[in-house]
Order: C-alpha cells, then sequence, then structure tokens
C-alpha cells in the first residue's frame, strides 16, 4: 500500500511546492508562467477554423423536417436486394400500412431535400412464427420503394 499512497496521494512536500490557485511551482518566474498562460489562451482564441462549405447540388432544395416525418419513415430496409437497387436511384423505406404515396413523397422530400419521380407501395403480410408450442405472427408492413432524378442521391448508408 505504501507505493500506491506514494501515487495517489502526494506528499506533503509537494503541496507545499505547488500554489494553490494556479498549480504552478512558487518562484520569482510565477509573473512569467502566468504571462505564457495567458499569452496561449489569446493564441488559442484567434485561431480558428473556417467552416467547411457544404456542398450543395442546384436541384436540392432547404430541408424543413415535417413534425410527423420520422414517425411516417419508420427506417430504411437495409438488404441485399435493396442495396442492388440504390445502384440504381432506388431506395426503399418501411412505412405504416395507412401511409400513401403522396404522404411519403412529401416526407422524402422534408427530410433528404430531394423530390421523388416515382413510387412503389408493397405491403407484405407477417410471417407466422413459433416459439416452442407457442404461435405467433410478425407483424404486417408496407415497404415504398423511391425512385430518385439521376442527379439526386440519399446517404442511406450514413449511420450503418
Amino acid at each position: 500500500m505504501g507505493l500506491l499512497n506514494k501515487i495517489l496521494k502526494p506528499s506533503q512536500e509537494d503541496k507545499k511546492e505547488l500554489n494553490p490557485k494556479m498549480n504552478l511551482p512558487q518562484s520569482s518566474d510565477s509573473a512569467v508562467a502566468t504571462a505564457t498562460a495567458t499569452e496561449k489562451k489569446k493564441s488559442a482564441a484567434k485561431v480558428k477554423k473556417a467552416p467547411k462549405p457544404v456542398a450543395t447540388s442546384s436541384r436540392k432544395e432547404p430541408k424543413v423536417i415535417a413534425p410527423n416525418a420520422y414517425k411516417l419513415i419508420k427506417q430504411p430496409l437495409i438488404s441485399e436486394k435493396s442495396t442492388d437497387l440504390a445502384l440504381l436511384n432506388k431506395y426503399v423505406f418501411v412505412v405504416p400500412i395507412n401511409a400513401n404515396k403522396t404522404e411519403v413523397a412529401k416526407v422524402i422530400k422534408s427530410i433528404y431535400g430531394v423530390k421523388p419521380i416515382k413510387m412503389n407501395m408493397v405491403r407484405r403480410k407477417g410471417k407466422n412464427v413459433r416459439h416452442g408450442r407457442i404461435k405467433g405472427k410478425k407483424q404486417d408492413f408496407k415497404k415504398v420503394i423511391v425512385t430518385l432524378a439521376k442527379e439526386d442521391k440519399i446517404e442511406v448508408y450514413e449511420g450503418v
């Protein structure tokens, strides 16, 4: 325990040497040390990085997200087929069963800032499942396939 006490708790001599306000050694050079500390703060304040310019295309519109936008688009559907469709500028999203094409088009425009050209909706029935002798059913869902113009693009895989 003696070794740990030396590491964790400074000795009485170390406490006397340090100035409690600045944590600097007491000496005649304390004025010089405080002056260098203030110079470092000033130089750090002067050096500010300029914000990086955001690349925007002329077709993208400013984002004004609708209040229920994330309730309407539950999640992007990421599968092998949907990644192949992304190469053709078609993106797949899971939406509620009662959603329609016009609502989804408005939400896509508000969230991602791009206007869909075409939208296809597919309603999927949930699969029957069993856990031992207990039978159940997965939830029904609707997916929407959104086609965009050649110039437009959605970053679906950013957080994946």
